[in-house]
């Protein structure tokens, strides 16, 4: 661990509790302190079940062995293998064919994602008891050197316990003691989460091809244009192609559904074009950094024009109704470079109605920011979710005057799942006069470095 520059853990400081050094972190990384233990008197213990640590996802990323990509690999194909077998058993269920015999590879490629999502699960767990049992035999020998070199004229004993206590910030800080319980690995919890998921939806899909196959009902459930499954608009309430369908909740899956056959919005002259994000990767990319609890749409939005632009997105709560919201945000679109709308609503159907490039004026909003490290927590105590896989790059900022939903713009440099480098990123927040917010833009890591606030403005 002494070559890393980041620590492949940081540091979930309990409530109440000091922020420990940077230091203390490096040589304590995945330590459990025992049950009931605090830095000092006064200090009340961290809540029970309290998760200590949590990956840096591009550090720990450095740790994994490599068998952990082939894994990777083998997910990929899996659920490729999967979705085919899925599309074959649907298309010829519909076309009245014997649609059973897409069972097969159906089956081998659920059995391929979830064998392998558990192991991918496996190999981070035991990574992460490698990093923690190598930081406590490094521990033992490097906190006595360190506390000699820093309070030299101190015996070993009391040397170390100043640099605890000059660790913490405190006058005296309790000996650390590590849980001599059996360990548990920091990540334990999410690879479990994961591979449910994972076993879930394989299990759901599974059924359905079953039932396709069985039954062919694709049929029953075509009707007045509806796209299958997901109720997607042919035709939207002012008569352009298509009208897409929004979420009804906060679950990636049903937020995210594949929308990659829907016909995109073309302007009048054909020189902007905005197209449904429907992929769970680019989805997770873009609104996964937002907190979506009403749910969150995504458009791609491809321009021949430079400048200031107008997009108007209605939704409505039935498919063909009339808009029960409309809400117009001004960006700036650059030529060749595409730019990605996120919008949050909890309405069942979403689209773009208009997108008009023009040399209106903007509504800047005066501000002071200030970038978040890669350590920073939001208010929560935790990066918003979608930070962990793809990463985020934050700023606080502190309005000078209030605004409901100011729109954000964000210029990312990382290419991430469908976006290419650079690309802009749009985000919707209320803003009020002297408070400090948080915004988060995803698919990237580091403010200033991989992504920058290009404007934000009232509406």
């Amino acid at each position: 661990m002494q070559h890393e520059t980041t620590p492949p853990f940081r540091f979930r400081t309990p409530p109440g509790w000091p922020t420990p050094s940077a230091e203390w972190v490096e040589l304590h990384q995945a330590a459990e302190p025992a049950p009931g233990w605090s830095p000092a008197p006064g200090i009340p213990p961290a809540p029970e079940g309290w998760r200590f640590w949590a990956p840096v996802p591009r550090s720990f990323r450095g740790f994994v062995p490599a068998a952990a990509r082939r894994v990777r690999v083998a997910q990929w194909i899996g659920l490729v293998v999967a979705i085919l077998a899925l599309a074959a058993v649907i298309v010829v269920a519909a076309l009245g064919g014997l649609a059973v015999v897409g069972l097969l590879p159906l089956v081998a490629g659920i059995a391929v994602l979830v064998v392998c999502s558990a192991r991918a699960g496996e190999l981070a767990d035991r990574t992460a008891a490698s990093i923690r049992d190598d930081a406590a035999v490094w521990r033992r020998t490097e906190v006595p050197a360190r506390a000699r070199a820093a309070f030299p004229d101190l015996d070993e004993d009391a040397a170390v316990a100043a640099w605890e206590a000059a660790a913490w910030g405190l006058p005296t800080v309790r000996p650390f003691v590590a849980d001599t319980a059996p360990k548990r690995s920091p990540l334990r919890h999410r690879t479990r989460t994961v591979v449910a998921v994972t076993a879930g939806a394989a299990a759901l899909v599974l059924v359905v091809g079953a039932t396709t196959a069985v039954d062919p009902v694709v049929r029953a459930l075509q009707s007045d244009g509806q796209t299958l499954a997901y109720g997607l608009q042919d035709t939207a309430p002012d008569g352009s192609v298509p009208d897409d369908s929004g979420p009804d909740d906060d679950a990636p899956d049903q937020d995210a559904p594949d929308a990659g056959d829907q016909a995109p919005w073309t302007s009048d002259d054909g020189t902007v074009t905005a197209s449904f994000i429907g992929d769970d990767e680019t989805w997770q990319a873009t609104c996964g950094a937002i907190d979506f609890a009403d749910g969150c749409w995504s458009w791609q939005i491809d321009s021949e024009c430079d400048g200031p632009a107008r997009v108007t997105v209605g939704f409505s709560a039935t498919e063909g109704g009339d808009d029960v919201r409309t809400d117009t945000r001004t960006v700036v679109l650059t030529s060749g470079r595409p730019l990605v709308l996120t919008e949050q609503g909890s309405e069942e159907w979403g689209g773009i109605r208009d997108v008009t490039c023009s040399t209106a004026p903007e509504h800047p909003v005066a501000l002071t920011r200030s970038p978040l490290d890669s350590d920073a927590e939001d208010a929560d105590g935790s990066w918003p979710d979608g930070c962990v896989d793809y990463g985020c790059a934050g700023w606080e900022v502190t309005p000078d005057t209030s605004c409901d939903s100011a729109t954000v713009q964000f210029s990312v440099d990382e290419e991430v799942a469908t976006l290419p480098g650079p690309h802009d990123l749009v985000v919707a927040t209320a803003l009020r006069a002297g408070e400090p917010v948080d915004v988060w833009a995803g698919g990237a890591w580091l403010p200033e470095d991989d992504a920058t606030i290009s404007q934000v403005t009232c509406g």
